[in-house]
């Protein structure tokens, strides 16, 4: 009797503590997880879409390279943080051909909005550039054509003379495509 009184003894503080440890585990209100915020646009759907079609008879030369606030060093090195303390978000750069072959890239900024690509648009001018007669938002230099339509900023860029003449009807087919 003694045996079986201290076997009771022994299995109730036992089964007591497993149980209180199970329910614990099983019975313990949930950890609070918030909502999730909501995302903000993904910006790479509307910079594709500039890609999309006729481009000044121009020819894609590869498939666009997209850039973000991490790899934008990658893309522009030492220029890359005024970009970021003007609110951008995203660079798609494109490598185009004119139809004789001869190169040029393209390089689309979504700065978030307006303001901000109008900013970069003033921090990036040259004394040397020049605006186009019909183009306020617009300047062109040697082998280039930067703009900057709502929330895109865009720097053209030419490698001889031939892209060179392309860069308008690039710049204005992209404009376009950006209204």
């Amino acid at each position: 009797m003694r045996r079986l009184l201290l076997a009771v003894l022994l299995a109730v503080p036992l089964a007591l503590v497993g149980w209180v440890r199970w329910a614990a585990v099983h019975d313990a209100p949930k950890e609070f997880v918030p909502p999730e915020a909501p995302r903000a646009e993904d910006p790479e759907p509307a910079l594709r879409k500039l890609f999309e079609g006729p481009l000044a008879e121009l020819k894609t030369r590869a498939e666009p390279a997209f850039f973000d606030e991490k790899t934008l060093f990658d893309a522009i090195d030492g220029a890359a943080p005024i970009f970021i303390q003007r609110k951008f978000r995203r660079l798609v750069s494109m490598e185009l051909a004119t139809a004789g072959g001869h190169e040029l890239t393209c390089d689309v900024y979504d700065m978030t909005d307006a303001e901000h690509a109008g900013s970069i648009f003033e921090k990036e001018k040259s004394s040397q550039a020049k605006t186009p007669a019909d183009w306020p938002e617009a300047l062109t230099g040697p082998m280039s054509l930067v703009f900057h339509q709502g929330r895109f900023y865009v720097k053209l860029t030419a490698f001889d003379a031939e892209a060179e003449a392309a860069l308008p009807a690039l710049g204005r087919a992209l404009r376009e495509k950006m209204r």
